[in-house]
């Protein structure tokens, strides 16, 4: 049996296999036995004394509910100084909000985020919109030397490996602007994992809400005269408005996202990634089970019903489920779980809770915004990094893939390929409109 000495020596090597250190001494967060490298792309924060200054791309309700306002309870720390939105009047309300906070004028608004991105003043980006828009408008963004914090998920496997290589080229910070890792719930029970109190991890169990279909907004109309819908389409192909798919549930049509498995998925699968020590790899194989059902009414077209099961290299499974809220962690010498979002953490014994001793600490912060912030000032990577997301997000769209072949398929990810599998290679991209494709906004990249 694989002693916890084993287990933590596996876990250490897989960090310095990927590079990426871990421990975050601004913080006071101990790590065992690492330390940051600071970033060697001199894109590191220059002026330590200045604030840092954001610039809000996507301000609708999730932009401005959870990432606008954490950027404005930070005034010691960043100044958000520019809002944009393909709905104006979204940015004038957003810019409003900025302007009653800082007692000022002084927030630019724009539609157009390019706009912004030529904005010189602006340190760092927070992107909030459709997942269509996460991987362009990050490397984008990038491009022009500015940091990102993005929210997940990629839109494809491909796009995610072009994030990455573009992140690292150009060195700056990348945060996934995903909360779980600073969450104290599933902070703990990846700790519980790590630190051997399971045993041998054998197995995961995770269960995703289903939602709730819009029934208002459903009718193919004009759209909205301060709406610019063919950027908001952007590299999408060009169907007609409908308010409902538009506005949040653009998450259940796959020309703009991957429903529920990538929705909800990523915030559970980015734990499971990181107990089995596969933060920076992904399973070898996932197989469909039972019967899987897709949105059939012309509007929406995602899988809402399925059943996938996983297996890793180290033969930890995992099962991948449409049903309630739930993650559970299974090892030879017991179990811990979360049912429901952020609950308190339920053990097979106390014992299992216990972390009064532990020799594998994992990195945190108050929230993802106060690390993407004090990453800038320190000049390290964020905790939540950029191949970190892409690893999880591959994970999730070789499980959509896998419905949508309703067959098994096998994944190397060592070389992020499907093995002896053309059918499924070709779903690893996406064709995207011409004028936003990735030979145009990032020429010299491979795509």
């Amino acid at each position: 049996m694989e002693s916890l000495a084993e287990r933590i020596f596996v876990y250490k090597e897989l960090i310095k296999i990927m590079k990426r250190r871990t421990f975050l001494r601004d913080v006071g967060i101990m790590v065992a036995g690492a330390s940051i490298i600071p970033m060697n792309s001199g894109c590191g924060w220059k002026n330590p004394n200045n604030l840092i200054t954001i610039g809000m791309i996507g301000v609708g309700s999730h932009g401005v509910g959870r990432n606008l306002s954490h950027y404005l309870k930070y005034p010691e720390l960043c100044r958000v100084v520019a809002v944009c939105d393909v709905s104006m009047s979204r940015a004038i309300s957003a810019k409003n909000l900025v302007n009653n906070t800082y007692k000022s004028k002084d927030c630019k608004v724009y539609q157009d985020f390019r706009e912004l991105l030529e904005n010189k003043s602006i340190d760092a980006v927070q992107i909030s919109t459709p997942d269509h828009w996460h991987v362009p408008i990050s490397i984008m963004s990038a491009l022009k030397g500015k940091h990102v914090c993005c929210e997940k998920p990629t839109l494809t496997i491909d796009e995610g490996r072009l994030l990455c290589d573009v992140i690292n080229k150009t060195g700056v910070v990348y945060q996934v602007s995903v909360e779980d890792r600073f969450l104290p719930t599933y902070h703990k029970m990846a700790e519980i994992a790590l630190n051997g109190r399971l045993g041998v991890l054998r197995h995961i169990e995770i269960s995703l809400p289903i939602n709730l279909l819009p029934k208002k907004g459903l009718e193919v109309t004009i759209p909205p005269k301060d709406l610019d819908y063919d950027l908001w389409l952007g590299p999408a192909p060009e169907i007609p408005f409908i308010y409902s798919r538009t506005f949040y549930h653009f998450r259940w049509y796959n020309a703009f996202s991957g429903g529920l498995l990538t929705d909800w998925g990523a915030h559970y699968c980015d734990t499971a990634q990181l107990v089995t020590g596969n933060e920076f790899s992904g399973p070898l194989e996932v197989t469909p089970a039972g019967e899987t059902l897709y949105y059939n009414d012309g509007i929406f077209n995602t899988a809402y019903q399925f059943d996938l099961q996983y297996r890793y290299a180290n033969n930890v499974t995992m099962r991948v489920a449409s049903g309630n809220c739930l993650i559970r962690l299974e090892g030879d010498e017991g179990w811990v779980k979360s049912s429901g979002w952020i609950n308190k953490l339920a053990a097979s014994n106390d014992k299992v809770l216990d972390l009064t001793e532990k020799k594998v600490v994992l990195p945190t912060a108050n929230d993802e915004f106060i690390n993407f912030l004090e990453s800038i000032k320190a000049g390290r990577k964020a905790i939540y990094s950029a191949e970190s997301g892409h690893r999880t997000s591959s994970l999730l769209h070789c499980g959509n893939i896998a419905l949508k072949l309703n067959r098994k398929v096998e994944w190397n990810p060592l070389n992020e390929s499907f093995v002896n599998d053309p059918e499924a290679e070709k779903f690893r991209k996406r064709e995207m409109r011409e004028k936003w494709s990735y030979s145009k906004i990032c020429p010299g990249y491979k795509y």
